[in-house]
């Protein structure tokens, strides 16, 4: 006889074994993670209970837990609150939440080949760094300098605050609905209704003067002309600026509404007339957003030779003194010509308060 062959049976066996063994390992894994959990979610209640200024012996009981909840709450509320304090203390109070969407210049009118110089007269402000220098100090006037090339490769964060003076207190009263908003991140303005504008074909105006309307508060509110080729300025107008728009302070430029490459304001009697086509205007909203917009309308205007033409500045609320923004529209007489945009009020490396017209550094 020959002898049984218990091979088959150690196998059996030996895989029993094995199973068993991983079945203890992976108990013993379970309990080493349940261990590790409890020891975190201890240090986790001591650390809680440390910081909202609960002793650990406070909490024995399921219902005690609502001490913690109510000083969560109290710890919510106040970070609500000094938000926006801190909002408003830095003018950006009721931001846009939605993200507007972002386009390419399309515009084929745009002639950028156009003399910058144009437009230099609009810029007479005070040195970037003493934009908050006081009144009776001596300030150093700028060089002459190219100010488009100065305010090249703009932060993210500037330009974050540029769609951001776009807020939803100015959509609702300027009644402007944010699926029509696309933002320019070429020219970094407002594009609105597919640069489409509602401007009627009215007959042209041969006054050369803009139809210019302000507030109770004799704050400028719209400004508008035909602007007409034969009427256009022969010699650019260099005479300095010697009017202070309302809430002035220093820091900003003496921003046209009508600009003096479209008319000449030497027309204007009075200083409370020149006032009324003044806002206070950031140096880059001014003398580059603006100023490249303004030359479009120049150059359509020598094309088409007769083009309609209206500033409109937006205002957060009844309270603050500066414009947030600018609504700009024009249209020629044939219709070939249109152009629908906002311009924002920023300025690079600065927040604004709206309300008062301080600058502050942003990093601060």
């Amino acid at each position: 006889m020959g002898t049984k062959d218990n091979s088959f049976e150690n196998l059996i066996e030996q895989e029993k074994k094995i199973t068993e063994q991983i079945l203890f390992l992976q108990e013993k894994l379970k309990k080493s993670k349940q261990q590790r959990e409890a020891h975190v979610n201890s240090l986790l209640r001591k650390e809680v209970l440390s910081f909202l200024g609960i002793d650990d012996d406070e909490i024995s009981d399921p219902d005690d837990v609502k001490k913690v909840t109510e000083k969560l709450r109290e710890l919510k509320t106040l970070k609500k609150v000094t938000r926006e304090k801190e909002k408003v203390a830095n003018g950006t109070e009721n931001s846009a939440p939605y993200i507007i969407r972002e386009k390419k210049s399309a515009n084929k009118n745009i002639n950028r080949n156009i003399n910058k110089e144009q437009h230099k007269d609009k810029v007479k402000p005070a040195k970037v760094l003493q934009l908050n220098a006081a009144k009776n100090e001596q300030v150093q006037k700028p060089k002459k300098e190219n100010t488009v090339a100065e305010y090249e490769n703009i932060p993210s964060d500037d330009i974050n605050r540029a769609r951001n003076s776009l807020t939803v207190g100015i959509q609702k009263s300027y009644n402007l609905a944010s699926s029509k908003l696309d933002y320019d991140v070429e020219r970094n303005v407002f594009v609105v209704n597919d640069n489409k504008t509602r401007l009627g074909f009215t007959q042209p105006r041969t006054k050369k003067m803009p139809t210019l309307r302000v507030d109770s508060r004799q704050r400028p509110t719209k400004a508008s002309m035909w602007v007409v080729k034969e009427n256009l300025p022969k010699i650019s107008n260099k005479e300095p600026i010697n009017t202070d728009p309302v809430g002035f302070t220093d820091g900003f430029t003496r921003g046209h509404l009508i600009a003096r490459s479209l008319f000449d304001d030497r027309i204007f009697k009075t200083k409370n007339t020149k006032r009324t086509n003044l806002t206070p205007q950031t140096r880059w909203s001014n003398g580059v957003l603006q100023t490249e917009i303004e030359n479009e309308v120049l150059g359509a205007t020598r094309v088409h030779d007769n083009v309609r033409y209206q500033v409109e500045p937006m205002y957060h609320n009844s309270t603050e003194v500066i414009p947030r923004c600018y609504h700009i529209q024009a249209r020629s007489r044939d219709g070939k010509f249109k152009l629908n945009v906002i311009v924002p009020n920023v300025e690079p490396g600065y927040r604004i308060n709206y309300l008062t017209g301080t600058m502050t550094p942003a990093t601060e």
